[in-house]
This record gives structure tokens, sequence and C-alpha cells, in this order.
């Protein structure tokens, strides 16, 4: 039942992305105009404010994500400062500088004094698609005529257990110094397929893809080989992930590999489908819950 009324949110029209969308803006949105209208969470906890920081899965123009879900189907009151093609570098520390190489004030800055000016229940945190699969998908790769093993070993493991568990152990601490009680939830990606398809809205590419170019560059054609690479790079992140989860009691992981059909809950190569967003959305959702 709960799957097949958010299958409906495939065939929306892009009038209808948009309305749902500034609903979730202005939080405006009437019960008759619900997405799936038994959602109505009137005996759900409030966590109150909660402060969010991400990529795209929290702020994707062509088609829902899952910001637009929590408000509209749980009407969580949520600030969110995430921007579509952001790295867990410049989320966590900060890299842009203007046009005299200067550094300019990292937004983590903003998040960080907002956490601790409200003292959030829940700090929502989307990262590290692009560092694993998008533009760095690359990097990560041998071409097939140089005799080395297809994934860098070296370098995947030094990205992923070393720079990105530093980079969340810092994030981390900070959330902590400045909010003690305030739990991060933080979701993993699914397994996705070098589909080749890209992020189009209105005849226009906005982005990618990523995956099949990146391939196809390192002279990696077989579509087993090419699918079970990237299977194996999203496993090795949720995994670690999951040991942040183990160590830190302030920090949850949500698994969604489990949920996730890599043939047919995906948009293009990074992104889901408005249904699929919606349903990973229903599991952060039950997350938020069990934590007040």
């Amino acid at each position: 039942m709960l799957n097949e009324n958010f299958e409906q949110m495939d065939s929306w029209t892009s009038e209808q992305v948009a309305k749902f969308k500034e609903a979730a803006k202005l939080k405006e949105i009437q019960p008759r105009e619900r997405a799936i209208d038994f959602l109505l969470e009137t005996a759900a906890k409030k966590p109150g404010r909660i402060i969010a920081e991400g990529d795209s899965w929290f702020d994707y123009l062509p088609g829902t994500d899952l910001i637009d879900c929590l408000k509209n189907h749980y009407s969580y009151d949520i600030e969110n400062y995430a921007k579509p093609g952001d790295t867990l570098e410049n989320m966590i520390f900060g890299t842009g500088i203007n046009k005299r190489f200067q550094r300019v004030a990292p937004q983590i800055e903003t998040v960080l004094r907002r956490i601790k000016e409200v003292q959030p229940k829940v700090f929502l945190f989307s990262g590290g698609g692009n560092d694993v699969a998008g533009d760095e998908f690359e990097s990560y790769l041998s071409h097939k005529n140089s005799g080395l093993p297809a994934l860098r070993e070296d370098f995947v493991d030094n990205m992923i257990n070393i720079v990105f568990r530093q980079y969340f152990t810092e994030l981390i601490k900070r959330v902590a110094a400045v909010s003690p009680a305030t739990q991060i939830v933080a979701h993993g990606y699914g397994r996705t397929i070098p589909t080749g398809e890209s992020v189009d809205f209105l005849f226009f590419t906005f982005a990618g893809p990523w995956l099949r170019p990146a391939l196809a560059k390192k002279g990696i054609f077989d579509a087993t080989e090419q699918q079970s690479l990237v299977f194996e790079l999203i496993d090795r992140y949720n995994e670690m992930l999951q040991e942040m989860a183990h160590v830190h009691a302030n920090f949850h992981h949500i698994d969604l590999r489990p949920m996730l059909s890599p043939e047919s809950d995906w948009a293009n190569e990074l992104h889901l489908k408005n249904s699929a967003y919606a349903r990973s959305a229903a599991k952060i959702h039950d997350k938020i819950q069990s934590l007040l």
C-alpha cells in the first residue's frame, strides 16, 4: 500500500513536481494536496527545528528530494543548507576562494552557528555521493590495459577509510562541541548502475553522466565488470559509515542499499526517482522518530 501510493509520484508532470517543491519551501501544503493523504503523521513526535547540510539528495531540481519528502509527508521543520554537487571536503572544511585566491568563509561556519543557536535534536547530513560516484569516480580506476587491478586498492582504501573517515570524525566532533545532544543522521547511497544517464530537465543536460564515461575512458566496457566496480565503491563507503556509527553514539547511518533497486529506482546515474526518494525519506523519518 505504501509503496503503491509513492509510485504515483513517478508520473508527476514538471508542474506537479514544482508545486511539491514549492510546498516544501513554504510549508503551506494543504492536506488535500499531499502526495499521500494517509501520511498525515498526527501522532508522530516532533523534534522541533532540524538543521540539514548536504548535496543534491537534499536539493534536487529536476525531481523531488529527501528534504521535500520529509517536509511534505511528515511536516518536519527543516532549515536546509544543501547544494547540488557539493563534496565532503567543501561541506565540512570549505574549499571556496575568491578572485584573489583568498579563502572565503565556508558555509560550515553558518551551519555550526545555527546548530549552536538552535540546539537541534537532529542534524541531517547527505554527503559522499559526489566524492565516490561523481566527478571523482575516475580517479579510483586503473586503465584496463595497464595490467593493474581495475580498482586502485590503495587509493580507494586511503580515500574512504582514512580521508573520508577523518572528515566525518571532524564533523561529528565539531557538531558535538556546539550542541552535545544533537544526533547526526547521515544516509549512505544505494547501488546504482552505470547507465550513462545524465540529469536532464526541459531538454537541457544539467550534470552527468559520471560513471559510464569514466569507465569507458579507462577501457572498461564489460557491463558486469562496470556494475561490480560501482557496487564495490558504494559498499565500501557504506561500510565506513556503519563503522563510524558503531564508534560514535551521536552518529547514525541510514543504509539505503537493501531498499533501493539498482534496476528500477534511479532517474539517472546518481539520483533517485521521486518514489524512491519518498521511500528513503520514510526510512529517515523512522530513524528520527526512534531518536526522540
